[in-house]
């Protein structure tokens, strides 16, 4: 059933209450976008708050007038107060999402039913908690753009109520008519909140912002990042290459590789159709001072090809940390880290939505004295029964072989030549999916070729587990930051190679076609960059961050040194020299140019004078003259009266001036100009204008 709401009164025909209620709708709408770009809004509060916008924005155009009783609007309250419950406890189970909605509803039937000073007040309340939810909610840089416009909006609404509130104190009129209050208005709108908007840029980068704010805790937790869990069941992440949000950003100290798997886990346990951990006792590490050694000096001094980078973990969170190659220092605000068997990192008791790590990572070969335990061996080549022909196959493969390391190559030239990549979903549960997926459909996705390289190498008897993440990347030329999506998601094999630890392999062939991506073009690379910029120096701008802005100014100082500048005159004046004869030939143009401006510059006042005096004439013509028309008529009219030697007392009032004069035709005409302005002025005759024109013209040439 539709809400039955009774509509606002009439907009009164004042400038400055005009303004007002379009400043107050402007705030109530920025506050819904910036809430509806959270992507947090279900679409039925979304449809109704936008039907109730737009209904407004009608009744300040006099298209819609609405009227229902207010005991309907009491009735819809009361019987909202029982769907709160409901909503909180078996619609949207989170109190945010209750609450908001609770908002909303509130917003919907203030705004149709306002009618006194404390219901606008109430809706400047309603506009600055949906603003506030969605700095809890959104993590997206369109909502800067909401909260400026919200800001202008706020300036604009309180400048013209305060002037609303003194009139009506009062019981005074503001003179200027409602288009003139209206564009001063805007100007002191507009003023105001660019001056806001400079100073507040000025602190926010100047003071560093050490903690999170409070209400973040309130935001519900998404879900973890697509493509990775803590567990893989077959034929459920090879659909996730067809999504393309952003997972991570990743800035290199120095260029980026190519082709880097970022490692999040490692599933060590098979039961045929699914890949798990429940063998785990994790190791806690506590970070020094953000910093945290993950790898003995042995293999800190050891030589190869070391890489630097910088994470930036976007929403949805997840536990686990991302790396490329073997980590050997790590800086992360965390008090503390959790390391699986298995070798992954996990922050359980991380509770934001956004993650920033520096890794110091190793490279090149690895070479270990190291061995498995016997239970870690065993736990590493357990098999569920499994199709002999899987078996067989594992065997033909690796039979003329005796190195772990050759076998594993084997296995992975194999599957990676010899079956295709699909993301095709299957057409009917199989009985045994590796087996369907090696001897009948062969083809698949990455967790196929994962599972059945693991699975054949488990049946050699070389320990095999499968790992998951991510795969490669691309670069973004504006941002210089390397993007990982959620299309990049991918599993592959980890092997234990005697001598050299796990080693990495993988089996899948190249996606066809991966790299033609619609998203990525020439806009999304910009939305891609602002994004980057909004979760780094905006979201993400605390105590380092404010160092390395000071650090970039200091070193642009030093280069604005007065060497600098002799140097950039120097050249300077080496230009200027070069095109002298380039400015002979365009010196005719540049003269004439400033013929024109000198022009505009004389006549330039006097021009807007005249068609200022046009553009009111047209008016008065109209019929739409106003009480300040009235007081510059009066005025000139007084002007013209004092070239022809006559002066008004301020004494006098305007009657009595009128009746002073000597000449009775005289006195009869300002007499009539008298009573034709107090019908303007204080009768409100729109029409009385051009009756004062008139008049006025009827005097200039008794002054001749």
């Amino acid at each position: 059933m539709a809400l039955p709401i009774p509509a606002l009164t009439a907009v009164p025909p004042s400038g400055v209450d005009r303004f007002y209620h379009t400043c107050l709708l402007g705030m109530l709408a920025s506050g819904y976008c910036a809430v509806l770009g959270s992507q947090s809004l279900d679409w039925p509060t979304a449809l109704l708050a936008g039907l109730a916008l737009l209904a407004r924005a009608l009744q300040l155009a006099g298209r819609l007038q609405l009227n229902i009783p207010p005991r309907w609007v009491t009735i819809a309250a009361l019987a909202y107060i029982a769907f709160f419950a409901a909503d909180y406890f078996l619609l949207s189970r989170d109190f945010l999402a209750a609450t908001i909605h609770l908002v909303f509803f509130v917003a919907i039937a203030k705004l149709l039913t306002a009618r006194t000073r404390r219901d606008f007040l109430f809706l400047e309340l309603i506009a600055f908690l949906e603003l506030l939810a969605a700095s809890v909610l959104s993590t997206n840089p369109s909502f800067f753009v909401f909260l400026v416009l919200f800001l202008f909006f706020s300036v604009g609404a309180f400048a013209s109520g305060e002037i609303r509130r003194s009139t009506r104190r009062t019981g005074l009129r503001v003179s200027r008519g409602p288009a003139r209050i209206g564009a001063r208005l805007a100007t002191l709108t507009a003023i105001s909140g660019v001056a806001i908007l400079l100073l507040t840029a000025a602190l926010f980068f100047v003071l560093p912002r050490t903690a999170r704010a409070a209400l973040e805790k309130l935001a519900p937790q998404s879900a973890r990042v697509p493509g990775f869990a803590n567990e893989l069941t077959l034929g459920q992440t090879g659909e996730i290459r067809r999504q393309g949000g952003a997972v991570m950003h990743i800035r290199f100290d120095g260029p980026a590789p190519e082709g880097l798997h970022w490692r999040g886990n490692a599933l060590a346990e098979f039961d045929g159709w699914k890949w798990y951990n429940t063998y785990a006792k994790p190791r806690v590490l506590h970070p020094s001072q953000g910093l945290l050694q993950l790898a003995a000096d042995d293999q800190r001094r050891r030589p190869g090809r070391r890489l630097n980078y910088e994470v930036l973990l976007h929403t949805p969170p997840s536990d686990a940390l991302f790396i490329a190659g073997l980590p050997e220092l790590l800086r992360i605000p965390a008090p503390a880290l959790v390391e699986t068997p298995t070798g992954a990192l996990k922050i359980p008791l991380y509770e934001t939505g956004r993650m920033r790590y520096v890794v110091y990572s190793y490279l090149g070969d690895q070479s270990t004295n190291a061995s498995l335990t016997e239970s870690e061996r065993t736990h590493n080549l357990l098999l569920p029964p499994v199709d002999r022909r899987i078996l067989a196959l594992a065997r033909r493969l690796t039979a003329p072989l005796t190195d772990d390391y050759q076998r594993a190559r084997a296995i992975e030239n194999y599957l990676r030549t010899k079956l295709a990549y699909s993301l095709a979903p299957l057409e009917r549960e199989p009985a045994d999916p590796l087996a369907h997926f090696l001897f009948e459909r062969r083809q698949g996705h990455c967790e196929y070729f994962a599972s059945a390289m693991a699975v054949m190498l488990r049946a050699v008897w070389v320990p095999a587990r499968v790992a998951t993440g991510f795969l490669g990347g691309s670069q973004n030329p504006l941002s210089g930051w390397h993007v990982v999506r959620a299309s990049d998601a991918h599993a592959w094999v980890e092997a234990w190679i005697p001598g050299r630890g796990w080693v990495s392999f993988d089996p899948t062939p190249p996606a066809p076609a991966q790299q033609a991506l619609p998203a990525w073009s020439r806009l999304s690379l910009w939305v891609d960059a602002l994004d980057t910029f909004w979760q780094e120096w905006v979201l993400g701008y605390d105590l380092d961050r404010q160092l390395t802005l000071a650090f970039e100014v200091d070193r642009g100082r030093r280069k604005l040194s007065f060497r600098s500048a002799e140097q950039w005159w120097a050249s300077l004046r080496a230009s200027a020299r070069s095109s002298r004869d380039a400015a002979t030939r365009f010196a005719p143009w540049l003269a004439a140019f400033a013929a024109l401006a000198a022009l505009a510059f004389l006549l330039g006042p006097r021009l807007s004078a005249w068609l200022a005096h046009r553009r009111r004439l047209q008016r008065w013509q109209r019929g739409e003259g106003s009480a300040s028309d009235a007081a510059l008529l009066y005025r000139r009219m007084l002007a013209t009266l004092e070239n022809m030697g006559h002066h008004k007392s301020p004494a006098q009032t305007p009657r009595e001036f009128a009746r002073s004069l000597p000449e009775p035709s005289l006195a009869a005409t300002v007499e009539n100009f008298t009573d034709t302005y107090h019908a303007l002025r204080y009768g409100h005759d729109s029409a009385a204008a051009l009756r004062l024109v008139e008049l006025l013209t009827a005097l200039i040439p008794r002054r001749r």
